[in-house]
């Protein structure tokens, strides 16, 4: 700030000297800086002002743009549900049923993700229009009235200001009136004080009378006593000036320093507080947008991975049960009186079946020779399609990050879209002749086995031997469109065949781990499999089997049989495919209305064997063993029939269309006649079997003080140490099967075991 000082300039002989500009200049700071104050501090409340003006402008604005925005995600919201009605209706009117399959799950699954969007964008709408324009509504109101009071304390500290700078101006007039008043008695006094002198000199030299000379004298203590009180006057004055100069340059310092900036922060106060809110708002807005989003995301996730294409081909032949069931075989019938049905081989026609015989066994070879052969093109272009089908063309990152993205060649997809529809040809022609070179196949070796047992084996086979009718190494079952496998198999609610064929085994972890249990700690269990066990520990057992593992491994008592035997019950309820298919339903339940036993036998016998090869073992291990449970039926209640009533609805459920009531004791009849039968039933030639005495084996360290040991003396008169085994189940079978081997291990030694506990 410029100086409100006066600073004379000064000639040679020290007297002040005022130039025409250093007068103006003077004149300038007199009422100039005064007035420029008060235009600069008159300046600053219309900057206040319009800063305020800015700051409401901007806060209208972004509330008109959450008014617009209210309006854009209330019409967005109202088209969403729109188009949920209106595909919703649709799919209504066509009078489908597709609830059951998974490609309608994900149909599902986008109207559910659309119907949250439409009510998310709706509750966005309203926030925008109502919270979000209140909350900037209140800004303004607040913002105006804290300006309002702010203005009118600033415009109380500028009056305070210019009552200083008015003071200054009045000490600063007052200081020049008794300044000047001072400079002209110290002229007159000087002006006496010359004349005295003058005097003095001329008395001096005549030697005159000094009447003159006291008059002078007179008139100097007057006018020394005169400027000495003009001269304190001037002092005082001046004093009082530079008080008031430093006053003010301290209030002007202060206001400039601190005052201002401190009314700006207050009027100020909570504006960007509150915008910030306002923003917070708007951000858990996004917060919850971007959780919903993710909940979409983890939905559409497990859509795609839910997509089954076996698994809606099962639902979709339950649907459709009456359409794809296998249809009843085709009877001889009997012509005037001839009720012969079995192909004849008397003498006069068993040459030419002979030769028929051999002609069909040549054309099958040559045909499953053929039908290999086209197997493993169809597999190879099956391949090849599945990799243009699988093609990685979804990303569409690029179009988010990048807006000049060269736009793809049309001959470059037409291209593709050609060898994909030639491939796609190529594919179908070879799966059609599969598909019929294998229904002749089939056709061909079923009149090679009715001539067979009509001929007898002796006459067909030069060996005479009987081959197995189940091959231990039967091939890998040939799947049309099945899709590679990624990481571990499903285990519940899964395919029972593709899990043995990825896993290499025959039976499931769960149902070994969980039988061996049952034949070890619950045989003599009352309410086996009827009694529910504990949820939780079902659970608990699922989730570790889906994992791989085996929580029932250090199991050691019956604590948990009942879970045990939930758990099992539960993987067999949850499968994919029920173990005996659907198609096979109406024939076996045809079965169980036969009222000869031995004709109901050969049916069921005929149709198990129809199964593939995986089926068929662990059917004949799950039957075995409820064959097994069945013998302690006297002390766990659980008699052929009650299995039936536990398993029937798992193993042979009743297609949705039909009676549940009236097929049950059916279906109960079938399984309950499958378990006494068990063991005439299965073919007993190859694959892992189901062992009554499930034994637990235990290594022992070698000691000859060992009680648990036996020893038996080997060819070369030392002692083997045979480790005994550990049986938990108390029957008198076992203690029978313990004598047996220790039978074996005598007579394989020739000699009396030494010790034997």
């Amino acid at each position: 700030m410029a100086s409100l000082a006066v600073d004379p300039k000064r000639d040679h002989h020290g007297h002040s000297t005022f130039s025409r500009s250093s007068s103006f200049r003077r004149s300038k700071r007199k009422q100039g800086p005064f007035m420029h104050i008060r235009q600069q501090l008159n300046e600053q409340l219309k900057c206040l002002d319009y800063k305020l003006e800015t700051q409401c402008a901007m806060v209208q604005d972004i509330q008109e743009y959450f008014r617009r925005r209210a309006d854009v995600e209330s019409e967005y919201s109202k088209n969403l549900e729109k188009l949920v009605k209106t595909t919703t209706a649709s799919c209504k009117a066509e009078k489908l049923r597709p609830e059951q399959f998974s490609t309608y799950t994900c149909w599902q699954h986008l109207l559910d993700i659309t119907k949250k969007q439409s009510h998310d964008h709706g509750v966005l709408s309203s926030i925008c229009n109502n919270q979000m324009v209140q909350r900037l509504n209140d800004i303004v109101d607040n913002s105006q009235r804290i300006v309002k009071k702010c203005r009118e304390i600033g415009a109380e500290s500028h009056d305070d200001i210019m009552q200083v700078l008015t003071s200054l101006q009045s000490a600063m007039r007052t200081y020049h009136v008794y300044q000047g008043e001072s400079k002209q008695a110290e002229m007159k006094l000087q002006n006496v004080m010359g004349q005295k002198q003058k005097i003095e000199q001329q008395l001096a030299g005549k030697g005159g009378t000094i009447r003159k000379l006291k008059s002078l004298e007179r008139q100097i203590e007057k006018k020394q006593a005169k400027y000495s009180e003009n001269k304190l006057k001037a002092l005082k004055a001046r004093n009082d000036y530079l008080l008031s100069i430093e006053a003010a340059n301290a209030a002007i310092n202060k206001y400039f320093s601190d005052d201002l900036s401190d009314l700006m922060d207050c009027m100020d106060f909570g504006y960007h507080n509150s915008v910030g809110r306002a923003m917070l708002m708007y951000l858990s807005v996004h917060e919850e947008l971007k959780n919903s989003h993710q909940m979409a995301i983890d939905l559409l996730n497990k859509c795609i991975t839910d997509l089954d294409s076996r698994a809606d081909k099962q639902k979709f032949m339950e649907i459709n049960n009456a359409v794809f069931m296998l249809p009843r075989k085709f009877e001889f019938q009997p012509c005037r009186g001839d009720e012969v049905k079995q192909i004849c081989a008397q003498k006069s026609v068993q040459e030419q079946l002979i030769q028929e015989y051999n002609a069909i066994g040549d054309r099958q070879l040559q045909l499953k020779l053929e039908n290999d052969e086209i197997w493993k093109t169809l597999e190879t272009a099956e391949n090849t399609l599945m990799d243009m089908i699988n093609v990685r063309d979804y990303e569409v990152s690029n179009f988010f990050r990048d807006d000049n993205i060269p736009p793809k060649s049309p001959h470059e997809a037409a291209k593709k879209r050609s060898d994909k529809m030639e491939t796609e040809s190529f594919y179908l022609l070879k799966f059609k002749d599969y598909t019929l070179s294998c229904n002749r196949l089939a056709r061909l070796q079923a009149k090679c086995s009715a001539i067979a047992k009509a001929l007898g084996e002796s006459k067909v086979s030069p060996t005479g031997a009987r081959p197995p009718s189940l091959p231990p190494n039967k091939p890998k079952k040939r799947r049309i469109g099945r899709a590679p496998l990624v990481g571990q198999p499903k285990l519940f609610g899964g395919s029972l065949e593709e899990y043995l064929e990825a896993t290499g085994t025959e039976i499931p972890l769960v149902m070994k781990s969980c039988i061996r249990i049952i034949n070890l700690y619950g045989m003599h269990h009352q309410g086996i499999f009827r009694v529910s066990g504990a949820q939780v520990e079902i659970n608990d057992f699922r989730n570790s089997f889906e994992k791989g593992d085996d929580p029932l491994h250090e199991m050691v008592d019956a604590s948990d049989i009942n879970s045990v035997a939930g758990v099992l019950k539960l993987y067999f309820r949850e499968l994919r495919e029920p173990l005996f298919p659907l198609h096979l339903f109406d024939e076996l339940i045809s079965c169980s209305k036969l009222e000869d036993n031995q004709e109901r036998l050969d049916k069921l016998k005929e149709l198990i064997n129809t199964l593939p090869r995986p089926i068929i073992v662990v059917l004949r291990y799950l039957f075995a063993f409820l064959n097994h449970l069945t013998e302690y039926s006297d002390e766990n209640m659980m008699d052929p029939y009650n299995l039936a009533i536990c398993f029937g609805p798992t193993l042979l459920p009743i297609p949705p269309d039909r009676d549940q009531v009236t097929y049950q004791s059916n279906v109960n009849e079938v399984i309950k006649t499958i378990i006494k039968n068990q063991d005439e039933l299965f073919p007993q030639d190859g694959g892992e079997k189901y062992e009554k005495f499930i034994l637990e084996t235990r290594e022992e360290e070698v000691d000859d003080h060992d009680e648990d040991n036996s020893s038996i003396p080997s060819d070369d008169g030392e002692f083997v140490f045979i480790s005994l085994v550990r049986i938990n189940c108390n029957s008198l079978h076992v203690c029978l099967y313990l004598c047996w081997k220790l039978a074996i291990a005598i007579n394989e030694h020739n000699s009396v075991p030494h010790t034997c506990s």
